[in-house]
């Protein structure tokens, strides 16, 4: 009975991808809980911790299709402990009473906290393919209209003219930041955690280190001799990460979403065909996706909150910390990955309307340009001089709805200043886009080149990060 539209039937994925929610599936998780005490019996029984036969008959048994789950569901039922009904199930599962040897010196957390962290790479490992698919999108996306003449707006009015691809190579920059971000984070967040109670490692005996170690990289993580039960600056980091992330998302979709506004009409998301956007309106076409980006990335910023507040943990373990992490993160990375699936769909088949972006430029094609106009004369009457003058023109021909060109032409001051030829300038505000396609160019190369030293999948090459 599905209750969260993560785990919906009937209208699935809206705000999930199946892949993301594979990862936290209840089964999949509970696994993974059995994975570690598959690891942890297997070195134990190498190391004579625990009798072979024990060892290898937890590996066997390890698997959630062996166990009874109608008995561990009952566990449930009257238990407060996360882990150790699934615990009794492979207990029972064992014969010959060698599941008493299960989960021999550890800890829950231990479990719990490993568990989470194979989860987090794993969707790490998702965010940093799609990023990169997203980037090589952008990168086409610039290259393709580096010389896109368009209105910049500051304020939420037109400024100056600029390029798409200048526009472009500005999400660029956050994207690839982000990547480098996850880059640097990876190896540091692929620590598991076998520490035992309160961190001692007093009941895993005197091979406690190795034991620990042994079990961890048997899973492919990383081991830390110091226990970080109630040390989660690495989540919180990553949460971090994550909320900046979908931030840039959230703003890239609302350029679009704005820019997509009947009056303005520049960008358009793709809508499959045989879509209907509006139950009454029949011809809307409404920026579905970009809303949505937006709507998780606020919620990812919410829990992201929630896992910096779990970071003040009391003492050695503080279960109100715990839980709300443990609580916050899939919700945390399936909204992450669900917003920048979302966003590689609307940049690859994003419409864009270079002839809609050249009218509205000229909307106002006498006083766009006003800033070249200023240093033009600036050299004759000095910059403040020629601002206080231009601005008092610019003000009298919009109000008066006449032509600004006319109004500095007909002017006493400094209408005998510049020609008409030179005037005629204002007439193809399209020209002053200063060095917009050299930064361009120079974006995408510089990107280009951080590629090549980018590993295809995370994890495959980390002595280069």
């Amino acid at each position: 009975m599905p209750a969260h539209p993560i785990d919906f039937e009937i209208n699935p994925a809206v705000f999930s991808t199946v892949e993301l929610t594979q990862i936290f599936d209840e089964k999949a998780r509970y696994q993974r809980w059995l994975d570690f005490e598959a690891a942890l019996a297997r070195v134990q029984g190498e190391m004579g911790v625990i009798p072979q036969e024990a060892a290898e008959e937890i590996g066997r048994k390890a698997k959630l299709e062996l166990l009874d789950l109608e008995s561990v569901h009952e566990g449930y039922l009257h238990s407060r402990n996360s882990l150790m009904p699934l615990l009794g199930g492979l207990r029972r599962a064992c014969g010959k009473g060698y599941g008493e040897y299960v989960h021999y010196g550890a800890t829950t957390q231990d479990v719990i906290d490993t568990a989470e962290i194979l989860e987090l790479r794993a969707t790490v490992t998702i965010l940093y393919r799609d990023l990169r698919v997203l980037e090589t999108i952008c990168l086409k996306l610039a290259g393709n209209h580096r010389a896109t003449p368009m209105a910049a707006r500051t304020h939420g009015q037109q400024a100056l003219p600029t390029t798409l691809g200048l526009k472009v190579v500005i999400w660029l920059g956050e994207i690839r930041r982000h990547i480098e971000r996850l880059k640097h984070i990876f190896p540091r967040i692929a620590v598991g955690q076998l520490s035992g109670a309160v961190g001692t490692m007093a009941a895993l005996g005197p091979q406690a280190m190795k034991i620990a170690k042994g079990t961890l990289n048997l899973l492919g993580l990383e081991y830390s001799s110091v226990a970080w039960h109630n040390s989660r600056d690495n989540i919180g980091e990553l949460a971090s990460i994550f909320s900046l992330l979908v931030t840039t998302l959230a703003k890239i979709a609302n350029e679009i979403f704005q820019l997509q506004k009947t009056e303005i009409g520049e960008l358009m998301e793709p809508v499959p065909a045989g879509s209907v956007a509006s139950s009454t309106m029949p011809h809307k076409k409404n920026p579905v996706i970009c809303q949505r980006v937006v709507a998780l990335s606020r919620h990812v910023r919410s829990l992201t909150g929630t896992i910096m507040e779990s970071m003040a943990h009391e003492h050695e373990r503080d279960g109100r910390c715990l839980w709300s992490e443990w609580l916050a993160v899939p919700q945390l990375c399936i909204y992450t990955g669900t917003a920048l699936q979302y966003m590689v769909d609307v940049t690859s088949g994003l419409e864009v309307r270079a002839d809609r972006m050249l009218t509205n430029l000229h909307l106002q094609k006498n006083l766009i340009t006003s800033e070249w106009l200023l240093f033009r004369l600036s050299g004759t009457i000095g910059k403040m001089r020629s601002l206080e003058k231009l601005h008092e023109l610019s003000n009298t021909a919009m109000d008066a709805g006449t032509s600004f060109k006319e109004a500095v032409m007909d002017d006493p001051e400094i209408g005998s200043l510049l020609g008409r030829e030179e005037m005629a300038y204002l007439d193809q505000p399209e020209r002053y886009l200063g060095h917009a396609v050299q930064i361009v160019e120079q974006a995408i190369e510089d990107i280009e080149m951080k590629r090549e030293l980018d590993p295809e999948t995370l994890g495959e090459t980390d002595e280069r990060l």
